[in-house]
């Protein structure tokens, strides 16, 4: 039997405009692949199945045919980024070459502050008092008494806190969850810099999307991994040889390092082009020659080096973040909410890039 696509599309249209109900699979169908479904995305989200709309998506910009993600933020009394900050963690996410159906890249990211900011204010988002949060658990509870329970499933929920579990810890969340906190406050961290506000965003939202601090490893400080999630990179971003800096995920698979061999002339390899890299206090080309072992020259001849500090030399990956990336909303047909932990089993990931270990490395001035 011949299908034709044509004539499904009329049939199916012929019951939407007759008042039939349409097949079962229609109402499960996301076209764009982040997991709200073409029907919320369009009629909205009724999250307990009672016949009234929860979340009008539509209103609030989701589009079926370009990636959305959701994101309410509560904060602290003078914790919150600023407004420009919050554009530039926005336009990151739409400047992402992921394809969309649309045939556009990108992903559109929707914050959500409540009434500080009119720009991303869709009706969620509240000032809490300032408090010590244990860790991102206790987003969760919060999360049960300062947030809509329709949005628990479809919305990731954020707290920009001080600090956490008296640490000075910049943040943490759950991998392939749907809370996480920024802790960069005023205690440990004094006026943190836009830089370190938009990087600890994006590098905490990272986690839930199920990105880990090597990409797919737990392996640190490669210079290789061009991402956000490297801790090299979360409070800087990556400097571009055009002058400007991303704050985004790594887009590219780079070129695996061996530290048992390696030629500092090649320095990250071709595919870091475009980029600059900090090594040993000096701005290095990525894709040309690093003297990584800090000897004045740079060698074309293979050497043993730990270059990422761990104490050990083994080969250094570079994965591509967006071939893994995951979107967390549960896209279930019953439309049924339940926390991400149950959804997702997702993992606690804390961040060990202190405020004494930012200062270190130079990205806060000395106490």
């Amino acid at each position: 039997m011949h299908f034709s696509r044509k004539l499904a599309t009329i049939a199916i249209t012929a019951l939407a405009v007759s008042g039939l109900p349409l097949p079962a699979a229609s109402a499960s169908v996301d076209a764009d692949g982040d997991k709200l479904l073409d029907t919320w995305e369009t009629e909205g989200y009724d999250y307990n199945n009672d016949g009234v709309i929860d979340i009008d998506f539509p209103a609030l910009g989701a589009d079926p045919n370009h990636k959305d993600i959701f994101v309410e933020m509560d904060y602290m009394p003078g914790e919150i980024a600023s407004e420009a900050e919050l554009d530039t963690i926005v336009q990151t996410f739409a400047e992402l070459p992921l394809d969309n159906p649309d045939g556009s890249n990108g992903i559109n990211l929707h914050l959500d502050a409540g009434s500080i900011y009119p720009k991303y204010d869709l009706g969620g988002g509240n000032e809490i008092p300032h408090k010590a949060l244990t860790g991102v658990d206790e987003a969760v509870t919060l999360r049960g008494t300062e947030s809509d329970p329709a949005r628990t499933s479809v919305f990731h929920y954020m707290i920009w806190g001080d600090y956490y579990s008296n640490s000075s810890s910049s943040g943490q969340g759950w991998i392939h969850g749907r809370e996480f906190i920024v802790t960069v406050g005023q205690t440990y961290w004094g006026q943190a810099n836009s830089e370190t506000r938009i990087g600890t965003f994006i590098h905490e939202l990272g986690h839930n999307l199920g990105l880990h601090h090597g990409g797919t490893d737990e392996v640190n400080f490669k210079p290789n991994y061009l991402s956000i999630m490297n801790y090299s990179y979360q409070l800087t971003g990556l400097k571009r040889t055009d002058g400007s800096t991303y704050f985004g995920y790594s887009t590219r698979t780079g070129d695996t390092l061996d530290e048992t061999n390696l030629v500092e002339a090649t320095g990250l390899g071709q595919a870091a082009q475009g980029f600059y890299v900090t090594y040993n206090d000096k701005e290095w080309v990525a894709n040309e020659g690093i003297d990584f072992d800090n000897d004045g020259s740079v060698e074309s001849l293979p050497q043993a080096i730990d270059i990422n500090g761990d104490g050990s030399t083994t080969s250094l990956t570079a994965p591509n973040d967006l071939e893994t990336l995951t979107f967390q909303a549960s896209s279930s047909s019953s439309n049924t909410a339940t926390s991400s932990q149950e959804t997702a089993e997702p993992v606690v990931e804390s961040n060990e890039l202190t405020a004494d270990i930012a200062r270190d490395l130079g990205y806060l001035p000395a106490e």
